[in-house]
């Protein structure tokens, strides 16, 4: 009887783990699409700065056991990822601005697209905050540092664009930096926050990025990125 017991349990438990060790993500097959629309607010302006963005999934390849594709977005940005040993590396950037990239081009992304890792950490530079006050007008600072992730939320469930997306999974990140946006003033102290949820089969759905100073001269920024449409 115990003998019964036991392989009933191990039945279902590989059961669960083959279930959810099959979900995908990252989505990488070539021709995929998503539209996005995306708001980036600033506290200093308290204006609201809108506009869409479409990515593509391009050069699908198989080399060995990795899967090498590329996504090219619609104002002309081009990254490409390789699928290696169950992690996302991000292998190659070209960018359609002239801001350039401080933090390691060749890094990786999700350490495990199963997701049983559940706390990682990552590289990252700032995108949102930049100076809003002569002489920093339009100063857009380069810091690169540690963005502490973890999952904090599985098999969830979210409403965007009045769609409901399921078998969907949370991810936040925290991190901190400073910069001297003046040299006749110190340190500027930023706070950054970041939150994706990514679902199965589709991948991004929603972000929230906010970086947080405590300079009036730049003040708080927030992006806000939701899927309009997959395909």
């Amino acid at each position: 009887m115990k003998n019964n017991n036991l392989i009933f349990f191990l039945t279902i438990f590989l059961l669960l783990s083959c279930d959810f060790n099959d979900k995908n993500f990252f989505p990488s097959a070539s021709g995929l699409k998503w539209m996005y629309s995306i708001v980036i607010d600033s506290s200093y302006t308290g204006k609201s700065y809108k506009k869409r963005i479409m990515v593509t999934n391009l050069n699908n390849t198989r080399k060995g056991n990795a899967v090498e594709f590329s996504k090219l977005y619609s104002d002309g940005s081009y990254y490409t990822y390789q699928i290696n040993k169950n992690k996302i590396m991000r292998t190659s950037v070209i960018l359609a601005f002239d801001e350039g990239i401080v933090e390691p081009v060749e890094k990786t992304i999700y350490p495990d697209i199963s997701f049983n890792k559940k706390e990682w950490k990552v590289m990252e530079q700032l995108f949102l905050v930049k100076g809003f006050q002569p002489p920093l007008l339009n100063v857009k600072p380069r810091s690169k540092f540690e963005m502490n992730y973890k999952i904090s939320k599985q098999n969830h469930e979210i409403r965007v664009n009045g769609k409901i997306y399921e078998d969907c999974i949370e991810i936040k990140g925290k991190g901190s930096t400073d910069f001297i946006g003046d040299t006749r003033s110190g340190p500027i102290s930023v706070e950054i926050e970041n939150i994706e949820i990514l679902c199965d089969g589709i991948g991004l759905v929603k972000q929230i990025r906010s970086e947080k100073t405590n300079a009036s001269a730049f003040g708080n920024m927030t992006l806000i990125k939701d899927l309009m449409s997959f395909n």
